[in-house]
């Protein structure tokens, strides 16, 4: 556990109980705490939940000393030589943490998503727009902007390319290690159109859905993740650069998306409820489809991000934060962290749990037409 501070808390985590504490300056006039608990800790869900829970400790504490959790890492104790000496020691022989009792919820089964029927409309999408658009004086990870046009009107062509396409535009440029630029936004409105025109096939529409799913999200991730910083400075949490604009992007072309609910087949009606959950103004015009999902799937994990789905539509201020924390409770990939964050509405810590939850489910349990696992 690292944790960044404007006083030393060193004193505070020893008297906790970890073996062994350091602090070192940071300019500027802050202080890096490194909090060091050598285990062990059983190799399984149960232990890395208690490795999160005991981590949750040490922020709490670090908070009454006005700091806040900077990272942190998982390694066995041989793996440590790098935390060496500090200006600040304090050491505890033998000493653990307080580490606190762990109950995990039985984990609902998976459930197949049919990737059938799959209509696909005869034509071209309109890409004519991208001219519209100075792509020049835009930026994305790896600098000017001026090659989208031609990656999105790749991505309509719809041939063999299509993958590696898709990783240049939104893996490397646009949305590069989850960061947004200032020509994310502007490329999104002709990824919808080419979802909408309904010329792709199911697999490479799914490919498109859950990459807008993943932008529309990096708003209320970038909340989150700066919540804990803007508690310790007094104030509210900041939204990353460019992350306001991608997720409004979404918003204002999500209706004709909802518009192919009853043309999409389960797997893509799936992702495209995770999404319309985000804008519940919008969504509400499938509130009653995405429910009767839920039902159809009740009792597996879809049916559990479905349901947390339906209350988000419906804004159920007293269902979302009791879904999202049963969700937690059984997805080992969510931080349960996420629940406590200060200054952010429980409605966008469940939207953050139902899109890293429902997107990692969609991508990794998509399925054939036959039902097997690709």
């Amino acid at each position: 556990m690292t944790t960044e501070v404007w006083a030393d808390p060193a004193e505070g985590l020893a008297a906790f109980g970890f073996a062994r504490v350091l602090a070192r300056p940071r300019q500027p006039a802050t202080w890096v705490v490194i909090a060091v608990d050598e285990g062990p800790y059983p190799a399984d869900t149960v232990g890395y939940r208690t490795i999160d829970a005991v981590g949750r400790q040490a922020a709490i504490l670090a908070r009454r000393y006005g700091g806040y959790p900077d990272g942190g890492s998982r390694c066995e104790p041989s793996m440590l030589h790098h935390v060496d000496t500090a200006p600040i020691e304090r050491t505890n022989p033998g000493m653990r943490p307080p580490i606190p009792a762990i109950v995990v919820t039985p984990e609902p089964p998976p459930a197949a998503l049919a990737s059938t029927p799959d209509v696909v409309v005869a034509g071209v999408a309109d890409m004519s727009r991208l001219r519209d658009i100075d792509w020049a004086g835009l930026s994305h990870a790896h600098g000017s902007a001026d090659d989208v046009p031609d990656l999105v009107r790749a991505l309509a062509q719809n041939d063999d390319r299509w993958p590696e396409i898709l990783d240049a535009l939104f893996g490397d440029d646009l949305l590069h290690q989850g960061s947004c630029y200032s020509a994310t936004a502007p490329a999104l409105p002709f990824v919808i159109e080419l979802l909408a025109s309904g010329i792709l096939p199911v697999s490479r529409r799914l490919d498109l859905f859950l990459w807008l799913l993943y932008a529309a999200d990096r708003w209320a991730e970038s909340l989150l993740v700066d919540a804990a910083r803007a508690a310790a400075h007094n104030r509210l949490p900041q939204a990353a650069a460019w992350t306001r604009d991608v997720h409004l992007a979404v918003e204002t072309e999500l209706p004709s998306l909802l518009a192919r609910w009853d043309a999409e087949p389960r797997i893509i009606q799936y992702v495209l409820a995770c999404l319309a959950a985000h804008y519940p103004h919008h969504g509400r015009l499938i509130i009653q489809q995405v429910s009767d999902m839920a039902s159809d799937y009740v009792g597996t994990q879809p049916g559990d991000y479905l349901r947390l789905a339906v209350a988000l539509l419906r804004g159920d201020d007293t269902q979302v934060p009791t879904i999202a924390g049963d969700i937690v409770g059984w997805a080992v990939n969510l931080d349960p962290g996420w629940l406590d964050a200060s200054s952010v509405s429980p409605a966008l810590k469940a939207t953050h749990i139902l899109a890293t939850g429902a997107y990692k489910a969609a991508s990794h349990k998509a399925v054939s037409s036959a039902g097997r696992s690709i």
